[in-house]
């Protein structure tokens, strides 16, 4: 039987091009919102970890610096103290002792006591170096000081200019990209180390921002970096 009745597709196929080409779109922008977050987290890591670096070094900049004036004061003290031992032998004055009263140790004295003295110490305190840079300073730093002192110096003078650490590690953070929301600590999980945390916001297409409440649209970063320590020592922080 031969029929005239002919079924035409062509609008269904439309539909079926159309709806292919709008899911097509939308996948697009869904891969769209997916690369912008990671670019937004790459940015962000890349930003906190500059920001650590720069942290931790400007840090280990200030405590050591610290470390080398308290040194050099001690120093001088012994070599005072030489001075003053080498002026009485040559008077011939011996020390008066007063009976009944105990004469306690000079406080530097209870540092050293025990210790073989470094050549270099020995040196300087006989006139023989006059700057710093011809001393052993982590041989020097061991001898004079106790740990716990070596702690507390550190993590004080680093405590007193933690504002420039915080200017340091921003700075490097948004020449990377960073946004302003930048968190910086010292000492970080009791150890001596910074820790940086960055913000990044991330722009979506699919979503509408208003949707978002707080933060929830922000990419998170972190990083903590160990501040290098003299050779031999561990400094930590309570």
């Amino acid at each position: 039987m031969n029929s005239n009745y002919l079924k035409s597709e062509k609008g269904s196929t439309l539909l079926v091009v159309m709806g292919l080409l709008m899911a097509a779109i939308f996948i697009s922008f869904i891969f769209f919102d997916f690369f912008t977050t990671f670019a937004a987290k790459r940015v962000g890591q890349t930003s906190a970890d500059a920001a650590a670096l720069a942290a931790a070094e400007e840090a280990k900049q200030i405590y050591d610096k610290e470390l080398k004036e308290q040194i050099k004061e001690r120093l001088d003290k012994l070599k005072e103290e030489q001075a003053e031992e080498e002026e009485e032998e040559s008077k011939g004055d011996e020390p008066q002792e007063d009976e009944g009263i105990s004469t306690p140790l000079p406080e530097i004295g209870d540092v050293l006591f025990g210790k073989e003295m470094p050549p270099g110490v020995e040196k300087w305190i006989n006139g023989s170096i006059v700057d710093l840079d011809s001393l052993n300073l982590n041989e020097a730093l061991k001898y004079l000081f106790e740990q716990d002192e070596i702690n507390k110096i550190s993590c004080g003078s680093i405590d007193d200019a933690f504002p420039k650490i915080e200017e340091a590690a921003r700075h490097y953070a948004k020449l990377n990209g960073a946004e302003d929301d930048i968190e910086v600590e010292f000492p970080y999980e009791g150890e001596f180390k910074v820790y940086v945390k960055v913000k990044k916001k991330a722009e979506f297409v699919t979503v509408d921002e208003n949707m978002f409440s707080g933060d929830e649209n922000m990419v998170r970063a972190e990083a903590a970096v160990n501040i290098a320590t003299p050779k031999g020592l561990e400094i930590s922080c309570d």
